[in-house]
């Protein structure tokens, strides 16, 4: 199908669900470009993205779409680590923020992310992925989302500072998480000796 024919379906056909239809079977990356690019609606443009394989379309895209979907989509097609590095502490949205993050290996950018986003939804996606002990107990007593501290109790095994956390936590279901994980680890003479 070339330009010309997806121009005459689009003409003819209002539904983006037809659109989106027809841009599923394209295969011809310039033509998912334009229309990654250009189709009125975000669905169509969406779906055009997540078939491009070309890196500088996703790219531009990834920068510059109005709509957060296809600037997302086109953040989890993207292999380039300093973009998204860029657009993790950039974007405007934090659905493109947490795409990018989610594929981010840098523990100092995660450790930034995980401590300085102003979205829970963007330090939780960071806090799953950093490795660094202090900083996940840190999170776990300090953060002020508590699913966000949630998921730094869950990656936190450290015996030492999980018991710190067991004392000092204000958030009932932290200390809790973190007495059970070092009731787990412990022999019981030892657990309460340690807490």
């Amino acid at each position: 199908m070339n330009s010309i024919d997806f121009s005459r379906l689009k003409w003819r056909q209002s539904d983006f669900h037809m659109r989106r239809a027809v841009v599923e079977k394209l295969s011809d990356q310039e033509l998912l470009a334009e229309i990654a690019r250009n189709d009125t609606d975000y669905h169509v443009r969406e779906a055009a993205v997540r078939k491009l394989g070309d890196q500088e379309y996703l790219v531009e895209i990834a920068r510059n779409d109005s709509d957060y979907h296809v600037r997302r989509a086109a953040v989890e097609e993207i292999s380039n680590k300093a973009l998204l590095a860029e657009l993790a502490k950039n974007d405007s949205d934090y659905h493109v923020r947490r795409a990018a993050v989610r594929k981010l290996e840098d523990q100092a950018l995660l450790e930034e992310i995980a401590r300085n986003d102003t979205d829970p939804w963007v330090r939780r996606a960071a806090a799953e992925r950093v490795t660094d002990q202090a900083l996940l107990a840190s999170i776990a007593l300090n953060d002020e989302d508590s699913w966000v501290r949630e998921v730094a109790i869950k990656k936190l095994s450290d015996q030492k500072l999980l018991s710190e956390v067991a004392r000092k936590s204000s958030d009932i279901h932290i200390r809790k998480a973190a007495v059970e994980k070092l009731g787990k680890a412990l022999s019981p003479s030892t657990r309460h000796a340690n807490i």
